[in-house]
């Protein structure tokens, strides 16, 4: 990956989960999962954005993410979960963060990894076809993430927003340097 997308920066978090955001996670190790693929597309002045059904109606929108299934290729894995969430045809453009994660739950510490790309739309509407998976779709603007959503994020309590909210700004962070 790293040599076509280039060599992303490494960074390490760690945050307390509730219970019902453990059993999450937890259900995804059980299949072998302990990863997902997030993508920051850009697309009408802004960036590609989801809500799934567990915080609908709250205002919380994150970038679109997902996980390779047994023998997918990560960029196989970011094209097919993109699709799915957003309804847009992408392409990997850079491979920005590779984000150590650890999650501390009240009966264990669950080890998990976020490789983040920049990705490019080449075709589509931003309708989501998993309707089950994700409520909304839409654009926000980068002022927008690191602003009200992002506050909303922290605010919320949720370990998992906490630490979107820390991956979206560091993606930026990142993105902004030469």
């Amino acid at each position: 990956m790293e040599s076509k997308y280039g060599r992303p920066k490494l960074l390490h978090f760690e945050t307390d989960f509730y219970d019902f955001e453990c059993g999450l996670v937890k259900r995804s190790a059980a299949k072998g999962r302990h990863h997902d693929i997030t993508c920051f597309i850009p697309h009408d002045n802004g960036y590609v954005v989801i809500q799934k059904p567990a915080y609908a109606g709250t205002g919380i929108f994150r970038a679109p993410s997902g996980g390779a299934e047994t023998g997918e290729s990560l960029e196989a894995a970011a094209h097919r979960e993109m699709l799915e969430e957003t309804g847009l045809e992408t392409k990997l453009v850079r491979f920005v963060l590779d984000v150590r994660l650890k999650i501390h739950c009240s009966d264990s510490v669950i080890p998990w990894r976020s490789l983040v790309f920049l990705a490019e739309s080449t075709s589509g509407e931003i309708v989501p076809i998993d309707k089950h998976e994700i409520f909304d779709a839409k654009v926000m603007t980068r002022e927008e993430l690191l602003g009200p959503d992002e506050q909303l994020m922290i605010g919320s309590g949720w370990g998992g927003f906490r630490y979107r909210a820390f991956l979206t700004r560091s993606f930026f962070e990142e993105l902004a340097k030469p």
